[in-house]
């Protein structure tokens, strides 16, 4: 796998995450998985899955609901520990398995369609995911999510669309940002790979959001933009293809440091994570080459 997938690889590893890191290559019986660049994930997500679900298959276990409307093979859904249903839920393993982790919570409402892996302690709160979609650990989702990788700690908890998107942890998606997957004419989509715009030979791809992005209220998204990590954007982006790191509004200002790394801290203290001195150092570091 390439170290380098720009913009979300920049600080994490994603070494803990149970989909992503150096775990990657062992979901894959004799099968390779190579991703060159951050929009690859997206259509790389229900092998992802499968390869998951069939090397955990012994850890895994069926369960069933009355709160649940199964359409499909109710076998096809699976869980580490059994989520907690809040009123009632319609799974859909038509198309895929859904998998859950531990301590998961479905609330009212709340339409899953595999295949779809949702990770422990996460909370989808009336939301409607379209597979393959993967949610890492400690989510918060609702609105409508289709075929997008959420990773750990993502909170988008309010009303908008993401589609065929990367969201990188820590990100916080503000009422109403949504996203455009494809373009009016119906071209294949360019992406910025932190050098030049690229090709991605695919006529649907959304965004990619590296960690501990903000957005503010009613964000609009335009197709294949690429929204650089640790950038608190509340401006009008819809007309840019790719917001630099650090960026503060979206267009030219840089975020003060002592301001960013007080939120980070603030940001993870919520969720009982602490903000080791190494990851702040690794902020600085990215900070001093991307901040002038």
């Amino acid at each position: 796998m390439n170290k380098n997938l720009f913009p979300l690889q920049l600080i994490e590893n994603f070494s803990d995450s149970p989909l992503f890191g150096k775990r990657f290559s062992d979901w894959f019986s004799g099968d390779s998985l190579s991703l060159g660049n951050a929009w690859e994930i997206v259509p790389a997500m229900e092998r992802m899955i499968l390869g998951f679900a069939f090397k955990a298959k012994d850890s895994l276990v069926e369960f069933d609901s009355p709160d649940l409307k199964i359409i499909g093979d109710k076998r096809k859904i699976i869980a580490l520990v059994k989520p907690e249903i809040e009123g009632t839920a319609i799974i859909n393993t038509s198309k895929g398995p859904v998998i859950f982790g531990e301590n998961v919570t479905l609330r009212n409402f709340t339409s899953i369609e595999g295949p779809c892996y949702i990770g422990s302690k996460s909370t989808i709160d009336s939301a409607t995911l379209r597979g393959p979609l993967i949610c890492g650990r400690e989510c918060k989702l609702s609105g409508e999510i289709e075929e997008s990788y959420m990773m750990d700690y993502v909170n988008k908890h309010h009303y908008g669309f993401i589609g065929h998107s990367v969201i990188g942890s820590w990100v916080n998606l503000g009422a109403g940002t949504t996203n455009s997957d494809l373009k009016n004419n119906y071209s294949n989509v360019r992406m910025f790979d932190g050098e030049e715009y690229r090709d991605t030979m695919m006529i649907k791809a959304g965004c990619i959001i590296g960690e501990h992005v903000k957005t503010s209220i009613g964000t609009m998204i335009n197709t294949g933009t690429v929204i650089g990590p640790f950038s608190n954007v509340f401006e009008d982006i819809r007309d840019l293809k790719y917001v630099k790191p650090f960026s503060w509004g979206g267009h030219d200002k840089v975020y003060e440091f002592d301001k960013l790394t007080e939120n980070i801290q603030r940001v993870m203290k919520r969720r009982s994570v602490e903000c080791s001195a190494e990851y702040l150092e690794k902020v600085k570091v990215a900070y001093s080459d991307f901040s002038v």
